[in-house]
């Protein structure tokens, strides 16, 4: 799943950087990367990724089968980071789970949609039906990032989440892409209509 790694890609506007998957070793870099990510961006992650502790544990834990981070990198430097968040067994281990932050300079270029792409095919590759995305409704522009990816909302939870540091209630619609269409998964299952 991971020979394709580490690729080279050029952005629309010329940036080129690397892709690959996160080690055990990225624990400097990643920690600087998300400290250095503005308070409004911080503000609408999961975790208090200003934590060295979190951070170290990420990398010290990683576990590829139940989490694949793959960096996005200039000359060394993480920009971006998203992962495909899946669980190994139980009624939800045909569902994988994107989350993505993108430094700020970086936005608005091209990497968002190609890291959504890269997640997509990593979960069609170790055989998930469907991807889902939950995002802070106020991230409009986020929503409409996975939309183009053919993402369609299907719910939007009321005052559902707190944000870490001002402990504010937010929205959050959740969106899920299906890998496989229904058709096919009845088919596979060998149901009939």
């Amino acid at each position: 799943m991971l020979e394709d790694y580490p690729k080279e890609v050029t952005l629309q506007d010329g940036f080129k950087l690397t892709l690959r998957p996160m080690t055990k070793y990225d624990f400097d870099g990643l920690y600087r990367f998300f400290v250095s990510l503005a308070e409004f961006d911080r503000k609408h992650l999961r975790n208090d990724t200003q934590s060295r502790v979190l951070i170290e544990n990420w990398c010290r834990e990683l576990d590829h089968d139940k989490v694949l981070p793959i960096l996005a990198e200039i000359d060394g430097k993480i920009i971006a980071n998203a992962t495909l968040h899946r669980e190994t067994h139980g009624w939800s281990k045909h569902i994988g789970e994107i989350r993505m932050t993108i430094s700020p300079q970086y936005q608005q270029k091209g990497l968002g949609f190609l890291l959504v792409n890269e997640i997509v095919n990593l979960g069609e590759k170790v055989g998930l039906e469907k991807i889902t995305a939950w995002v802070v409704t106020s991230r409009d522009y986020v929503i409409k990032l996975f939309e183009q990816n053919n993402f369609v909302p299907v719910s939007t939870l009321k005052n559902y989440v707190k944000t870490i540091h001002d402990g504010c209630y937010q929205d959050v619609v959740i969106l899920v892409k299906d890998l496989k269409p229904l058709s096919a998964q009845s088919a596979f299952r060998g149901d009939e209509k």
